[in-house]
Formats: structure tokens, sequence, C-alpha cells
């Protein structure tokens, strides 16, 4: 493996989206990569099934390959816009999702099925997921049109997992992005973040890529100055180092937009 961290348009050449989702997402308990996934799973079904996040639009930051974070919205929303920086990544996505890729996220939709209702098979799950997605949209969180000129509506949830960490250079930047993800909510919206605390990288494949190293206090002040009231925040602690990263802990945080 490559000792070089990479960054940005390294998402492009480097990040391989079907390693990704086999790493992270294949198994989803027995392991401790298995057990992250499974954490952040049940707790985003934990925020929705709550009914309390809930609305006509969502969008999700950094859907990346698996559209795990909005999995567990869909009964609560219409209209799903998805996005992401690598065109590689907004590829896999559209062929799992509309096209002809292999990949269906059969286990993640069952892993949801079995926290929620068994009766529901997950076909059904990801048929109406694919009926309410309208899009999936470039995004780049370090300029300051973060979508590229394209027009948008304030939304009623915002979701974004694993992906902030991932594009910020560091701490201040973190704090720019939030601010900039905040203004496409509309005030009382909820926003539900998935990130890690502590982590410098983790690996896909043979590369490394970098994560910047925040702590809990730095995050959850990015987002209230951000405007945003936290409601819930759960969080589990990870390996110093494992296969795949030098994870301290992961978080799945609820907010409300007050101002």
């Amino acid at each position: 493996m490559e000792d070089n961290v990479l960054f940005g348009e390294h998402y492009n050449t480097h990040f391989d989206p079907d390693v990704y989702v086999k790493s992270f997402f294949t198994v989803l308990e027995d392991t401790v990569e298995g057990g992250l996934a499974a954490f952040i799973l049940k707790g985003l079904q934990d925020v929705f099934k709550s009914g309390d996040v809930k609305g006509t639009r969502l969008l999700d930051i950094g859907t990346g390959p698996i559209p795990h974070s909005v999995i567990p919205a869909v009964p609560f929303v219409q209209d799903i816009y998805l996005t992401d920086f690598s065109t590689v990544n907004r590829k896999y996505l559209q062929d799992a999702l509309f096209g002809s890729g292999k990949q269906d996220y059969e286990n993640v939709y069952d892993f949801f099925a079995n926290l929620g209702d068994k009766s529901e098979s997950w076909r059904k799950r990801s048929d109406d997921l694919k009926a309410k997605v309208c899009g999936i949209f470039p995004c780049d969180l370090l300029q300051d049109d973060i979508f590229g000129g394209s027009s948008f509506p304030l939304f009623d949830v915002i979701t974004s997992s694993l992906c902030i960490e991932a594009a910020a250079p560091d701490v201040e930047t973190y704090g720019n992005i939030a601010k900039k993800i905040s203004k496409y909510l509309k005030v009382g919206g909820h926003l539900v973040i998935v990130g890690v605390l502590g982590q410098n990288y983790y690996i896909v494949g043979e590369h490394k890529f970098f994560s910047v190293s925040i702590s809990e206090h730095e995050l959850k002040s990015c987002w209230e100055q951000a405007g945003c009231t936290i409601q819930g925040w759960n969080h589990l602690k990870g390996s110093e180092e494992t296969e795949y990263a030098d994870l301290g802990s992961v978080f799945v945080m609820d907010c409300v937009k007050k101002s």
C-alpha cells in the first residue's frame, strides 16, 4: 500500500467504489468494521423511525457509492437529491440504482428491514428509493457555490455520512463547509450527520485517503455556529487503528436549524 495520503481529485483517479462498498458495508456484524457499519445504520434508523425527521425534500451531501444514509428516510420524504464530488462515484451510484450495475445493496436494505418492518422486502424499499430520487448531482464542498450553479430549493432534511471529514483539509474549513450546507436547510429543518472523530486517514484497497482529525467539541461548535441546535448525539469508540482506518470514534448526530 502506498504511503501518500490522497485527497481531492484523487477520488476521480484512485478511489474504487466497489472496493469501498465491499470493505465497509458487506459485513454488518461480528468484526470491528462490521460493528461500526451496523452502528451507523442503526443510528440512522433510530433518527428516522421517531417520525420527527420528515418533509417533502431531502438532500444528501456526499452520497458516495452507496445511499445508506437515505435508505431509512425513504418512507418520510417525497423527493431525494443525491450528490457527490467524484464522477466515478456518481456513475457507480447511477448504474447501481438505475442501470446495469451489479451492486444492489441487498444486505443493507435487509439490515434496515430487520430493524423495522421485517415484512417489507428489500426490493420494495429499493424500488421506493428509486422512485423518489430526483437526480445525482455534482458537489464540491470546497467551492463557494458547492453545487456549481445548480439551482436547488431549500430542503426539509439534509443528510451526510462519512463525507465532510474527507473533504475538509482542516477544522476551520470544516466549519465553513457546515455554514455552506446549512444555507440549503429550512429553518426548523433537520440535519442528520454521520462522521468520524480523531481520524487521520481511511484505506480503500491499496490507497490511503485523508480525513481531518476533529474533536467532538470542535465538530459540535462548527454546527452550532452554522445555526444548528443539536437534538441527538450517539457515538461509538473505535479501535485506534484497524485494517481500514486509524479511527477514534464514529457518531450519528441530529440537529435542527434554528437560524
